[in-house]
């Protein structure tokens, strides 16, 4: 067989492989990402409570307390960053 004859078959090959790919994607694969209620999962009583505010140098910071456990959160412009208090 001629070399272009090959790379004509390999590339109708890949073409139709692509498209029953895309008709049969949903056929034989699972989508993992679900719509959960997190209500039902966690309760949203009191879930997030801000204990103070404030300013340290160049960046912002909130000290809060969400389910129990307290964290630092930092901002500055784009960049955040979570501590454990």
């Amino acid at each position: 067989m001629k070399k272009s004859r090959i790379y004509f078959i390999l590339a109708a090959f890949m073409a139709a492989g692509f498209v029953f790919g895309l008709a049969f994607n949903s056929l034989f694969t699972k989508s993992y990402a679900e719509e959960r209620n997190t209500e039902a999962l966690i309760p949203a009583e009191n879930a997030f409570e801000v204990t103070a505010a404030g300013t340290a140098r160049s960046a912002d910071y909130e000290i809060v307390t969400i389910y129990g456990r307290k964290y630092i959160i930092f901002s500055n412009g784009d960049d955040i960053e979570v501590l454990n208090y």
